[in-house]
Order: structure tokens, then sequence, then C-alpha cells
């Protein structure tokens, strides 16, 4: 019960997050956001404006806290809120410098990270597989 209840509490609080920026930040056009996007769009001198990035990034951080919101595809939406955090750790590494943006993306990150980790399965053998690889050897042993 109380692993359940932390799976839980992980997926509502990356999800949570990821709306909160999306929503009231990105959507919004908070001056924050925009200044950040700003200097995202100087760096690659223009070739994306600032609004198609932060518009862009609002969109793919909503669809993917959708995705773990449902059960089904909590999974891949933690995979690809790693992934994307990635970049934007990146991102704030070498363009953007630190700040509390740079702490909520370290946040979110570590967040998927626990919720990959609690949700393994394990193979005969002891080692980690997805619930994908599960099913297809079940069905293979038939």
């Amino acid at each position: 019960m109380g692993k359940r209840l932390a799976i839980l509490a992980i997926r509502l609080l990356a999800s949570v997050n990821l709306l909160y920026a999306a929503i009231f930040l990105k959507f919004a056009g908070a001056p924050g956001a925009v200044a950040l996007f700003t200097l995202m769009s100087q760096t690659f001198h223009g070739l994306v404006s600032q609004p198609v990035f932060r518009l862009g990034s609002g969109v793919f951080e909503t669809v993917v806290a959708v995705l773990l919101l449902i059960p089904k595809t909590a999974r891949l939406g933690a995979g690809l809120t790693v992934m994307w955090m990635t970049a934007v750790i990146l991102n704030h590494i070498f363009v953007l410098g630190y700040g509390w943006f740079f702490v909520d993306a370290l946040t979110v990150m570590v967040l998927a990270v626990i919720y990959l980790l609690l949700t393994r399965r394990h193979s005969d053998w002891g080692e980690p597989e997805s619930a994908g690889t599960t099913a297809a050897l079940q069905t293979h042993k038939k």
C-alpha cells in the first residue's frame, strides 16, 4: 500500500509541476519564461523564434503530464520526462545559467527517475525488464 501511494504521489507531483510550468509560465507568457526563451532563440541565431520555443515546450510538457496521469502510459511519460529534463538541464548549464528553473528541472527529473525505478519489473534471472517484455516472454513460453 505504501509503495502504491508513493508511486501515485510521484506521478501527481511531476504532472502538477509540468502543468504549472506549461500553463502559468509558458502559455501565459510570464516575463521570466519569455526572457529565458528569448535567450534560447538568440543562442540559435533566431532560427527558432521565442514563441515557437516557449509554446512548443509548453505543448510537449502538457502531453507528458497527461501521459504521467494515465496509469497505462505513466512509464512512457516518465521516460519522456527524463529525456526532456536532460535537455532542459543541459540547456541551463550551457546557455541559461542556474536558478529556480534549473532546480525545478532537477526535481522533476529525480521524480521521474524514482518512478521508473519503483515500477520496473524483474525477470527470472533477477534483471530488471519492462512490462512489455514480461508480457512478450509469457506469451512466448505458452
